[in-house]
């Protein structure tokens, strides 16, 4: 018998959450899509916590120097434009 569309989610859900992930959701006015919106320092330190949040050690660690060397790529491409 096939599923429906709830149990799919369900399970899904249910995988996810046995995965050791948490659901979350973001709500953004109509107006602004498509537009760039301005992240602030503190807004994305913040976002950066939540999203990080149970993390080791060592994979944040892993996750900085990742992100650290796209930025000084970025930086680099944008000094050559």
């Amino acid at each position: 018998m096939a599923l429906t569309n709830k149990e799919k989610s369900e399970a899904y859900r249910k995988r996810m959450y046995a995965d050791g992930y948490r659901q979350m959701q973001i709500w953004v006015p109509r107006e602004s899509e498509g537009k760039t919106a301005k992240l602030e320092r503190k807004i994305f330190m913040k976002r950066l916590e939540a999203l990080t949040a149970g993390w080791s050690k060592a994979k944040l660690s892993r996750f900085f120097s990742d992100v650290l060397k796209i930025v000084k790529t970025k930086i680099k491409e944008d000094e050559k434009a």
